[in-house]
C-alpha cells in the first residue's frame, strides 16, 4: 500500500502538537502578567485627576502606591508556599481575580479610604504572580523552550507598563478617571474568564506524568535560608537596584553631568528602556541554547558595567552616549530569561513557587532602595556616580549569579 503523502510523522505531529501548546500556556500567562504590570502603572497616571476630585494631598495620593506595592511585595513569599500546596493556576486565577475586582471597585467606589483598602487589596491580588507565571511556565512548556518563555513573560510585563499611562490617559479624557478604572478592570475580569476556560492547560503537570513533588511542610524555609537562593535573591536586587535606578535618575544624571537638556536625556532613557525590552526576546533564544548561564549573565552585566563605567568616567558626544546606553541596555535586557532559568535550576523539588516569590521579593526592596540611593547621589553633587556606583553593583550582580550556578546541578533538599 502506498504511504499517504500527507500523513505527517508522528514525531513532527507530536512535535508540532508540543509547539501549539507550550504557545496557548505562554499566551495565557503572558496576557495575565500583562494586567499585572498594567494595574501598577494604572494608578499614578490618575493621581492628579483624583487629588482634584477628593480634595486630599498628594502624599496622601502617593500612599495609594504605597500601599500596593506593600502589599505585592509582603505577599509573594506566602503566595508561593500556596502556589506550592494548592497548584499555581487556582492561585494565578485568585491573585488576578482579586486584583482586577480590586481596580474596577476603585472607580465604583472613589472614596479615598476606601481607595486605600482596595489600593492594598490590588496589591496582594498582583503578588501571584511571579511565583504562579513561573510555575506554570517552568513545568508546562517544554525544556528547550522554556528561556524563550520566560523572556515573553517578561516583555509582556514591560508591554504592560508602557501601554498604561496611555490608555489609562485616554480612558479618562473621553470619560473620567472612575470609569476609566472600572474599563480596565473589567478588562481584567475577561481574562480571568478565560483563564479559568484554560485551567487545564494551566495544571502543572501533563496527563499521564507523574504526580508533582512533595513540597515542604510549614513554610518551607529550609529551601530559601541556603546559600543558592540567598545569591539569586542578592542578584534581583541588584537588577531591580538599576533597572529603577536609572530609570528615575538618568535624565537628571546627564542633565547635570553633560548640561545635556532634558527632551535629549529622556530620548536616551526610551531608547535604553526600548534596548532592554529587545534583548529580553533575544535572551530568550540564548537561554534555551546556552549551558552555562551564570555565563551568560556574567558577559552581560560585564558589558553593560563597561559602559556605564564610560559614561561616568569621560565626555562623551550626544550620539555615542545614545549608542552606548542602547548598548548597555540590550545587554541588561539580555539576561533576564537566564536569570529567571538560574532560578529554576535550583529550585528544590516541589518549591519552586516559593523560591520564585522569594527572590521576587528582592526586585521590591531594589525598588524600595533604588531612589533613596540614587537620589543621595544627586543630592551629593555627584552625577557621574550614578554611572559608576551602577557599574559597581553589576559587578556585584555577576559574583552572586556565578556563586549560585555553583548549586544549581544540586539543588538543597526541601523539607
Amino acid at each position: 500500500m502506498a504511504e499517504n503523502p500527507n500523513r505527517i510523522a508522528p514525531s513532527a505531529a507530536a512535535s508540532a502538537g508540543g509547539l501549539g501548546r507550550d504557545s496557548a500556556v505562554i499566551g495565557l500567562v503572558c496576557t495575565a502578567h500583562f494586567f499585572s504590570h498594567f494595574y501598577i502603572f494604572a494608578i499614578p497616571p490618575m493621581l492628579p485627576l483624583m487629588k482634584a476630585d477628593l480634595g486630599v494631598s498628594y502624599t496622601q495620593m502617593g500612599l495609594l502606591i504605597t500601599l500596593f506595592s506593600l502589599g505585592s511585595g509582603a505577599a509573594q513569599y506566602f503566595m508561593g508556599v500556596l502556589v506550592d500546596r494548592i497548584g499555581a493556576r487556582w492561585v494565578l486565577t485568585g491573585g488576578m481575580t482579586l486584583l482586577a475586582a480590586a481596580i474596577a471597585m476603585m472607580g465604583i467606589v472613589p472614596v479615598y479610604g476606601a481607595l486605600a483598602a482596595f489600593a492594598l487589596a490590588a496589591g496582594l491580588g498582583n503578588s501571584v504572580f511571579h511565583p504562579a507565571d513561573y510555575t506554570i511556565l517552568g513545568s508546562r512548556v517544554q525544556a528547550g523552550r522554556i528561556g524563550r518563555a520566560f523572556s515573553f513573560h517578561t516583555f509582556s510585563g514591560m508591554a504592560g507598563f508602557a501601554a498604561a499611562p496611555v490608555a489609562m490617559t485616554f480612558l479618562a479624557a473621553a470619560w473620567d478617571w472612575q470609569t476609566a478604572f472600572v474599563i480596565v478592570g473589567a478588562a481584567g475580569l475577561a481574562i480571568v474568564a478565560l483563564l479559568l476556560s484554560q485551567m487545564r492547560l494551566l495544571e502543572e503537570r501533563r496527563r499521564g506524568e507523574p504526580a508533582l513533588a512533595k513540597t515542604p511542610s510549614g513554610l518551607g524555609l529550609r529551601a530559601i535560608v541556603s546559600p543558592p537562593v540567598m545569591y539569586m535573591f542578592l542578584f534581583f536586587f541588584a537588577v531591580a537596584l538599576i533597572s529603577l535606578g536609572m530609570s528615575g535618575f538618568m535624565p537628571a544624571a546627564l542633565n547635570t553631568l553633560f548640561g545635556m537638556g532634558l527632551v535629549e536625556a529622556n530620548l536616551i532613557l526610551t531608547a535604553f528602556l526600548a534596548a532592554t525590552a529587545v534583548g529580553v526576546l533575544f535572551g530568550g533564544f540564548v537561554a534555551d541554547r546556552m549551558q552555562r548561564l551564570d555565563i551568560v549573565a556574567g558577559v552581560g552585566f560585564a558589558c553593560a558595567a563597561a559602559a556605564l563605567a564610560l559614561v561616568g568616567l569621560t565626555r562623551l558626544p550626544y550620539p555615542a552616549i545614545l549608542a552606548v546606553f542602547l548598548f548597555a541596555g540590550f545587554m541588561i535586557g539580555m539576561i533576564s530569561p537566564s536569570r529567571d532559568m538560574m532560578v529554576r535550576n535550583i529550585s528544590p523539588p516541589g518549591a519552586s513557587g516559593r523560591v520564585f516569590g522569594f527572590v521576587s521579593v528582592g526586585l521590591d526592596l531594589g525598588g524600595v532602595a533604588a531612589p533613596l540611593f540614587f537620589g543621595w547621589l544627586m543630592d551629593r553633587g555627584a552625577p557621574a556616580w550614578v554611572f559608576l556606583c551602577a557599574a559597581a553593583i553589576l559587578l556585584l550582580a555577576i559574583l552572586a549569579g556565578l556563586a549560585a550556578n555553583r548549586y544549581a546541578l544540586r539543588p538543597v533538599p526541601a523539607e
